[in-house]
Formats: C-alpha cells, structure tokens, sequence
C-alpha cells in the first residue's frame, strides 16, 4: 500500500542519515582526537544544517553506535570527552571509505 512504501521510504531516508552522521563524527574525531560532546554535536551541526535537520535522538543514538564499534569513547570522571580510537584496518565497515566529501 502507499502507507507502507512512504514509511519504508522514510526509514531507507533515516538510515542514509545515520550513515552520514556516522561519517562526520569519526571524521571529526580522527582530526581532533578528543572533544567535549557539546563541542561535537556544534560541529555536527556546522557541517550537516545544510544538507538535512539534525535530531538530537539520532545524533546520540549514532555517537552510542560508534562506541560500541569501538570508534570513539566517554572519558571517565563523568566530563562529556569524548576520545577517538584508532581502528585497526578490518573486514568490518570503515565509515570514512564511501563517505562523499561535503
């Protein structure tokens, strides 16, 4: 039905979303090794305004998915730093590879 096609429409759109928020975060963090959260979503918002509004429920819930991918992570003592970790070369996904310049 034209319910369900627009809806998966809609999901294919937040999961392409997804992707790029991914890409732009590990970029950021591969240049900057460590950034406080609030910094990283300023930047977020900086390079992606104008392609698509960003949601602060998929920005955290893609900063989640990169630390459990291990691609950055919280610095302790509860101070929102953030950290990149270096990523050894894998069969898994490398976010940077497909990622368009913008």
């Amino acid at each position: 039905s034209k319910k369900k096609e627009i809806e998966s429409v809609h999901r294919t759109i937040d999961e392409d979303r997804r992707e790029i928020i991914k890409a732009v975060i590990v970029r950021i963090m591969k240049a900057r090794k460590t950034l406080q959260h609030a910094l990283l979503i300023q930047q977020l918002i900086q390079q992606l305004n104008s392609r698509f509004e960003l949601k602060t429920s998929m920005i955290k819930k893609c900063i989640d998915i990169l630390i459990e991918d291990e691609y950055i992570e919280r610095q302790p003592k509860g101070n929102k730093l953030l950290r990149y970790l270096t990523k050894k070369l894998t069969n898994q996904t490398i976010y940077m590879t497909s990622m368009p310049k913008i």
